[in-house]
C-alpha cells in the first residue's frame, strides 16, 4: 500500500484504470484477480483522500476570499 501513497494522483489513476482493463479482458486465475482487486481498492481510498484533501483546500480558498 504505501507503493499507491508514492505515486501522484494521474498515476494511481492511470494505475486503476489498467486494472480495470485487465480484469475485464482476461480470463485470470483467482488469485492475481483477488490481488488485483486489493491494489485497486487501495488505489481507490487513495483516490478518495486526495479528492477530499482538493475539497478542504478550495473550501479554505473560498472562506479567505
Amino acid at each position: 500500500m504505501a507503493k499507491e501513497k508514492d505515486m501522484n494522483f494521474e498515476k494511481q489513476l492511470a494505475r486503476l484504470e489498467e486494472i480495470v482493463a485487465t480484469i475485464e479482458s482476461k480470463t485470470l486465475p483467482l488469485e492475481e484477480s483477488i490481488a488485483l482487486y486489493q491494489e485497486g481498492k487501495a488505489i481507490i481510498q487513495a483516490l478518495e483522500g486526495a479528492l477530499k484533501d482538493a475539497e478542504n483546500k478550495i473550501a479554505d480558498i473560498l472562506k479567505v476570499e
